[in-house]
């Protein structure tokens, strides 16, 4: 099946494509270059997009599903939009493949997944809507998929996306004999890979903006390759989008800036109690103790900060309100410092949305 075929699929989980509708794109990609790569190209042709990203396992029907209540429960679409559901550079299982389709009819969405990875050859051939080709990588299936759709917009025919969309191309199917592709692509792939300052458990949409603005700084040395040129203004590039260009100063002062300013903002949706103590609930945030102390200092009518790791370690953070030492030996069998201490979860497993940490924690807590 051409990528032109696949288009004019019939099937009964999705309704007829209009031309002349405006669209609304849900686009859950792979979490790595590749992946965000994808999102970089459809941000270009489509002027209304929702990303989300996963890697594999139960992390894929938990965006799967994020997506879905987004569907249900955002009545505010215009009701003459079509809604788009396209997943890229990840090859679902069967079962997710039946999960994913299951919402598309539910919320009358037209489904397409775009891969190019073997391991998902049974399920190409099962499911109309699931295109497989891999002598391309992901990115460059999307961008030819845009371009058949909108053959005449700017974006089809810009010359530097197009160069992009190689050095990935390059880069993820290591065809390291054309160098300075490859060269590029490895200093991309660094880039987006290390840009772990926002966290996507907790800020989905800001981390996501971040990686694709990263990308988007990064095109501008793309001409003649200067991949060593972009290679020395990585932190540079980061800091500029950390401060708004605003300001200099450390890459961890400016991250403690930001992403406090975003738990203040987001604080309700966020906050947690243990008895009368408030405090701060965070997954996987890192530089807990920074954050922890920044975030507190700024709000003091909370008492504690809390961050669970992905193996279920706490790390707990006070300023003189709390003695957390005696919360983490009591619920986590740990300890430490009366406002700095940690322990663990006893039969933690993986969450991949705030919300199940939340509800995992919540419990816990309130069981004192």
């Amino acid at each position: 099946m051409t990528l032109g075929e696949l288009m004019t699929v019939k099937t009964t989980h999705k309704k007829d494509e209009k031309s002349d509708q405006p669209i609304r794109l849900f686009h859950l990609s792979h979490n790595d270059l590749d992946g965000y790569s994808c999102q970089m190209i459809t941000k270009r042709f489509f002027p209304k997009t929702h990303f989300f990203n996963s890697g594999y396992g139960q992390e894929v029907s938990a965006k799967l599903n994020a997506i879905g209540d987004q569907l249900r429960w955002h009545t505010n679409f215009n009701a003459n939009e079509q809604r788009i559901l396209l997943i890229s550079d990840i090859n679902i299982t069967k079962d997710e493949c039946k999960l994913a389709e299951s919402i598309a009819q539910e919320s009358d969405t037209t489904l397409y997944l775009l891969d190019h990875h073997k391991s998902g050859e049974a399920q190409a051939r099962e499911f109309k809507w699931y295109f497989l080709d891999n002598e391309r990588c992901a990115t460059k299936i999307t961008y030819d998929w845009c371009k058949e759709r909108f053959p005449q917009s700017a974006a089809a025919k810009d010359s530097i996306v197009a160069e992009y969309v190689e050095c990935v191309n390059v880069y993820d199917l290591w065809k390291s004999e054309d160098k300075q592709r490859f060269e590029f692509g490895k200093v991309l792939n660094r880039l987006v890979m290390e840009a772990r300052e926002i966290g996507q458990f907790m800020f989905g949409d800001r981390d996501n903006e971040y990686r694709l603005s990263l990308l988007e700084d990064a095109l501008k040395f793309l001409d003649n390759y200067r991949n060593i040129e972009l290679d020395d203004h990585l932190l540079s590039i980061k800091k500029h989008y950390l401060s708004e260009g605003k300001a200099s100063d450390t890459i961890d002062n400016l991250t403690a800036k930001y992403v406090v300013t975003l738990l203040i903002k987001n604080r309700d949706r966020f906050t947690i109690h243990y008895g009368e103590y408030k405090g701060l609930l965070t997954y996987q945030i890192g530089n807990s103790s920074i954050l922890g102390n920044e975030f507190l200092q700024s709000c003091p009518d909370y008492h504690f900060f809390m961050d669970v790791n992905k193996n279920g370690n706490t790390s707990l953070r006070a300023n003189n309100a709390l003695d957390v030492s005696a919360m983490a030996s009591k619920l986590f069998g740990g300890g430490g410092h009366a406002n700095a201490s940690g322990g663990r979860i006893i039969g933690f497993r993986d969450v991949y949305t705030y919300e199940q940490l939340r509800d995992r924690i919540r419990p816990i807590l309130e069981a004192v």
